[in-house]
């Protein structure tokens, strides 16, 4: 099992065990700030003068950058070690994904559908990986390190596509944007690396039809990974 998938509270130990020996163990803190877009535990994510920042305390060290542009009308998923978020322009939402730890992304912009515009319903986060679901109906899946081409879990109205780090899964009308989003779950299999790095198949599922709500259908994607400030 690779260090950055460890559950919550695994992570939470070995924060403290990160404190070197004759230090204190009290854990790093993220403070409150104005502006809060989501916190827990973890860390906290904030918007302030039309940008988004975070602040991290995985594995033991307090980490604060400024992630990027934030506007009204913005959404966001954040996870201890990864965000994603949308921004309106004039036409469809612009989608920015990157690291928590260091700030570098991976997605700098890209047009919520790839190749067209779309707005975004509602965004996802999971390690390396980023989901969303568009107010069409649209699942779109993102991989920061796509290292094999995208392949389908299940029906898909066609085969998915790599355009750069996107695959799109099709759009999808039964449910509404809303209670399709509910049945979207990220995750990973065949995990392979150590604590700094590895590569795992990626996966977005959902369940589009309500007449099955047991029947997921998706993407499968492998692709790598690398933890910042590690070695």
């Amino acid at each position: 099992m690779t260090v950055r998938r460890l559950a919550p509270a695994l992570l939470a130990a070995a924060a403290l065990l990160a404190v070197p020996a004759g230090a204190s163990a009290r854990a790093p803190t993220c403070p409150a700030k104005a502006g809060t877009l989501f916190h827990n535990s973890y860390g906290r994510a904030w918007h302030a003068r039309g940008s988004l920042y975070s602040c991290t305390t995985v594995y033991g060290h307090k980490r604060v950058v400024r992630l990027g542009p934030w506007k009204s009308g913005s959404k966001l998923a954040w996870e201890p070690t990864h965000a994603a978020w949308s921004v309106p322009a004039a036409r469809g939402d612009r989608i920015w994904a990157g690291s928590t730890e260091n700030g570098k992304r991976w997605l700098l912009g890209t047009r919520a559908l790839g190749s067209s515009e779309a707005r975004v319903q509602r965004l996802f986060v999971y390690d390396s990986t980023a989901a969303w679901v568009t107010k069409a109906g649209a699942v779109v899946f993102a991989l920061e390190q796509p290292q094999a081409d995208p392949e389908a879990i299940g029906a898909l109205p066609s085969a998915p596509a790599a355009r750069s780090h996107l695959a799109v899964a099709g759009t999808f009308g039964a449910l509404s944007p809303t209670d399709l989003g509910r049945t979207v779950r990220l995750d990973s299999a065949n995990e392979d690396g150590d604590e700094c790095g590895g590569a795992a198949d990626y996966r977005v599922t959902f369940a589009p039809d309500p007449a099955a709500p047991s029947t997921r259908v998706g993407i499968t994607w492998n692709g790598g990974w690398t933890r910042p400030f590690c070695g």
